[in-house]
């Protein structure tokens, strides 16, 4: 396709040229427009969505409030039409989190008799410690499974688990936690770790850190999903000393030492069942916490295909004001993690305008939506998948952006590059087009390395993409990788390889075009794909 000048194309769509200027020009096609995507640009708006005065853009808090206040005034400016509630460009969601103010612990025989009764509050601790979950009352007999051990050749877990609590020796290389977890999926009433039975005061540090977070709100969850019905099982670890006694075991070296036996003959233990019970409960408030997404709407110029929509997607929030790294510094900006991704969203939707003002937009519609909640667990890219503004069956594909802005350990002598995950493992109609978009382009290298189901950093399913995959929608994941300021203080502006941001956001500009554009939207053709990654949701 022949490329017009940029400078060209201005006067088409400002009209500063005559007419006569203007008439012989060849066509305008959306395909010419993805260079009017800059360095300049991002860097305008990278330098406000990660500056500090935004305060790390903790969802719920006012930093994302005024990122929300930056994005929608972009989007207002360029005309793009608002399709979140009330005609406004947001989507508003509520957040809940317990906030626990005690814990009591209560051990009895089977005859009832009580064994040990202590209780977790500002002021005292006891023989259990809450690692995580329990905001629920939970009751059940304790059943004792050696080390947690669940393979081919040796099985320390019950079968039968409803309403009973799971005791285990918690060994890092041996305690299988996905069986674990699996339990509780079953119905236990929840796990109870013997982790500190070489250093009991292991477990007084633990106890008095466990105290220290009473008071304060849990993990946030969706709000509509929390079913009043379902228990929160816990998993707490417990004193050594009362470890032993429930083990029949009359001192804690006694009961390292029964570990040990335990270890050495590991495929000949069988659970046990104990003759206690445990009963864990709780004083607990709940936490409302507001939360938007942002949803701007380009229609597409073709009468039929614009009933479909393609949806481009970056988190906007991160982990907002944290622990001081050694300069001082405690606001997490994240420059990369996702301020990278919100600009070339915001970017992208620039250039799509200027495309259509130019008669040369996407026949299909393209939803920018910036999602919140993504750090704490993909809550609205979820909400939004389960409230879709467009249905999800007119969804053609999403394509998601986390971290584009930097390169990793791997590729600093090779910049021009992009990890793609999603595409090929679902819909190689969806990879056939991002592969013609980036040969007619920039000719970034696509790195398949993580678009694999048994990688370990399971990245397929770690970011806003999943909540769309999980419905059978094809996605596009690019993402650089990670490097050593994730999570940090130092994920700030002065970080980002500008000139791979640029081309990065100009391949995502124009793999939408192709997308739009194309006569047949990508279908999925590896339903397996969907199937296994669905397993436990």
């Amino acid at each position: 396709m022949k490329r017009i000048t940029y400078i060209v194309l201005i006067a088409v769509i400002t009209g500063c040229s005559g007419s006569k200027e203007t008439t012989n020009l060849p066509e305008a096609s959306i395909y010419d427009f993805d260079k009017t995507i800059t360095v300049e640009g991002l860097k305008s708006d990278l330098t406000i969505i990660a500056s500090d005065e935004f305060e790390g853009r903790e969802t719920g808090e006012e930093g994302i409030r005024k990122a929300t206040e930056y994005i929608t005034e972009r989007y207002n400016e360029m005309g793009l039409t608002p399709v979140g509630d009330n005609g406004t460009f947001e989507q508003n969601y509520d957040l809940s989190a317990p906030v626990i103010n005690s814990y009591k612990y209560t051990v009895t025989d089977k005859d009832g008799s009580l064994i040990s009764e202590t209780a977790v509050t500002k002021e005292a601790t006891g023989d259990f410690v809450t690692i995580f979950g329990g905001s629920d009352d939970v009751s059940g007999e304790i059943i004792f499974a050696g080390f947690g051990i669940s393979n081919e050749e040796t099985n320390h877990l019950p079968e039968v688990v409803a309403d009973k609590w799971v005791m285990v020796f918690f060994d890092r290389q041996l305690t299988n936690q996905t069986a674990l977890q699996r339990l509780i999926g079953n119905g236990a009433a929840g796990v109870i770790l013997i982790m500190d039975h070489k250093n009991p005061e292991g477990f007084i540090q633990n106890a008095q850190q466990s105290q220290s977070r009473l008071g304060a709100g849990g993990r946030l969850s969706l709000s509509y999903l929390r079913d009043n019905d379902q228990i929160t099982p816990a998993w707490n670890s417990v004193n050594p000393e009362l470890a032993a006694k429930l083990l029949g075991q009359d001192s804690v070296s006694e009961l390292v030492e029964l570990s040990e036996e335990i270890k050495t003959n590991a495929s000949g233990f069988k659970p046990i069942e104990l003759e206690y019970a445990l009963s864990h409960d709780v004083s607990v408030n709940e936490n409302t916490v507001k939360a938007s997404n942002i949803a701007a709407f380009l229609e597409g110029s073709d009468p039929l295909l614009k009933n479909e929509v393609v949806v481009l997607s970056a988190h906007h929030d991160h982990v907002g004001i944290g622990r001081p790294d050694s300069t001082g510094d405690a606001i997490y900006n994240g420059a990369d993690d996702d301020g990278s991704g919100t600009v070339g969203l915001l970017n992208t939707a620039q250039a799509m305008l200027v495309a259509k003002k130019a008669g040369a937009g996407p026949k299909r519609s393209v939803l920018f939506l910036h999602v919140s909640g993504e750090e704490k667990g993909l809550l609205g890219s979820r909400y939004y998948s389960d409230h879709p503004i467009y249905p999800i069956e007119n969804t053609v594909a999403n394509i998601n952006v986390d971290m584009i802005g930097r390169v990793d350990k791997e590729h600093e002598e090779n910049k021009d590059y992009i990890y793609v995950i999603g595409g090929e493992i679902i819909s190689s109609g969806l990879d056939s087009l991002l592969r013609s978009a980036n040969e007619a382009t920039v000719n970034l290298d696509l790195s398949n390395r993580y678009n694999d189901l048994e990688d370990p950093n399971q990245f397929y399913r770690r970011s806003d993409h999943w909540n769309f995959g999980r419905l059978g929608v094809p996605f596009i994941f690019f993402f650089n990788g990670v490097h050593a300021d994730y999570h940090r203080p130092s994920d700030s502006i002065e970080k980002i390889e500008w000139e791979a941001l640029a081309k990065r956001t100009q391949l995502l500009y124009t793999t939408t075009a192709m997308i739009a554009n194309t006569e047949n939207r990508p279908e999925v053709d590896n339903r397996e794909f969907i199937e296994k990654t669905q397993e436990g949701n």
